[in-house]
């Protein structure tokens, strides 16, 4: 990896890793607060290479990718994607969720739009895009110039769902079992089996095999059929009411951010720049599950969630990072920025302070006083030559892009003045 840019996005995040060969990869791409995607995308029209991969389905994530493939559906040679995990029993809660979702929710909303997605983002693909269509799972593995990246979450087998999430999708099963219900519901619930194992088939080849997509898409084709047939079930509005509890959505929000695709390079010998931890929007229990394959140090670490003090994990405190990227837009009501962060000596990159409580109080750029290490000779980082003036390439290699112009890592954006120092 070259350079990493950290894009301004109001919704999502978008960050992009660029390689020494004019090649890119392009980590979500969520909604720019100003400007469009195509803006965006004409910063790397010049690319050679293009990947992209989809961290977890998320309607900001959703909406952006959208466009990308609105614009143009062969951007990327190569599309990753997060493999849909299964419990220890072996189901697949989360496509049985966004199925059960799909057919008997009367909503249309963010809720509604992203399981539609997770259930027809391979057939979308494979009809519109020539791409190549990874699915991604612990121990899969990929290259991007030059350096090998392992997959450390989500686990495909054996998934830790919380009790809430499994118990929701199980009385929704419970719901369509009585041999009394019209002959639908037990169509429902054999075509709802025969879907997840035709994507789990998707996600178990890399890359997806397109007959496997195609038979997929069938299965669905036959549930699109029974849809209207199915509102009229006896026990639909008992199922559309556990859909629209609020402890339901939240724990369905939950678990696809606990299910976020994680990542790291592959050392082949000692700590380098290209050691980075790409966390997604990962929960700290998804942190907790993969702690025996984190280093003790990183080049880069992207913050969770945007940074969120909900997705703080404690191994934050117990790992070293250099670099800390947070991306935090000003247009999504945010939560608060973790304090911690704060408390770490590493040089945080961050699009927006507005969640920031350190900025906030104090209007000042929490880097000031961080040591950065390089630097020709380390020292403070208000002695970069970057943070004076954005000419030339910024010795860490990291940008934040706002409106396509890179600035430093200072996010107050106030004069230096070297007489003082």
């Amino acid at each position: 990896m070259q350079s990493m840019e950290l894009h301004n996005v109001s919704s999502g995040e978008c960050i992009v890793l660029r390689g020494a060969n004019k090649d890119l990869l392009m980590v979500d791409c969520g909604e720019p607060g100003t400007g469009s995607i195509s803006d965006i995308m004409k910063r790397y029209a010049g690319a050679v290479y293009r990947d992209f991969l989809l961290t977890h389905y998320h309607e900001a994530e959703i909406c952006g990718f959208q466009k990308l493939l609105k614009i143009n559906p062969n951007t990327f040679d190569r599309i990753f994607l997060p493999a849909s995990p299964c419990d220890k029993r072996g189901r697949a809660l989360l496509l049985e969720f966004a199925l059960f979702t799909y057919a008997f929710s009367n909503k249309k909303d963010d809720f509604y739009l992203e399981s539609i997605f997770l259930l027809r983002i391979f057939s979308v693909l494979l009809k519109k895009s020539d791409s190549r269509i990874f699915a991604l799972k612990m121990g899969s593995t990929f290259q991007f110039d030059g350096v090998v990246y392992d997959v450390l979450w989500p686990a495909a087998t054996d998934y830790p769902f919380s009790d809430l999430f499994s118990a929701a999708v199980e009385d929704m099963n419970v719901c369509l079992s009585s041999p009394f219900l019209p002959e639908e519901a037990g169509q429902f619930l054999k075509l709802k089996e025969q879907f997840c194992a035709a994507y789990l088939a998707c996600c178990g080849t890399s890359p997806v095999n397109p007959k496997d997509i195609s038979r997929m898409s069938t299965i669905f084709n036959s549930i699109e059929n029974l849809w209207l047939r199915l509102k009229s079930l006896p026990s639909a509005p008992d199922i559309a009411e556990i859909l629209d509890r609020p402890t339901t959505r939240e724990a369905y929000k939950r678990e696809q951010q606990a299910a976020s695709i994680i990542f790291q390079n592959r050392r082949k010998s000692e700590a380098s720049t290209d050691d980075i931890l790409m966390t997604g929007s990962a929960a700290p229990e998804s942190m907790d599950a993969i702690s025996d394959k984190l280093y003790d140090g990183y080049y880069i670490l992207k913050a969770p969630q945007h940074g969120a003090a909900g997705a703080w994990s404690h191994l934050f405190n117990e790992i070293s990072a250099s670099h800390i990227l947070i991306s935090n837009g000003n247009n999504r009501k945010p939560e608060p920025v973790a304090g911690e962060y704060l408390d770490l000596p590493s040089i945080k990159h961050c699009t927006d302070c507005s969640a920031c409580a350190w900025f906030q109080n104090s209007g000042y750029s929490c880097n000031r006083m961080n040591c950065c290490y390089e630097l020709h000779e380390p020292g403070l980082t208000i002695k970069c030559p970057y943070c004076h003036s954005q000419d030339g390439p910024a010795p860490c290699g990291i940008y934040q892009i706002n409106r396509d112009v890179p600035r430093s890592c200072l996010c107050d954006n106030k004069p230096i003045y070297m007489s003082k120092l």
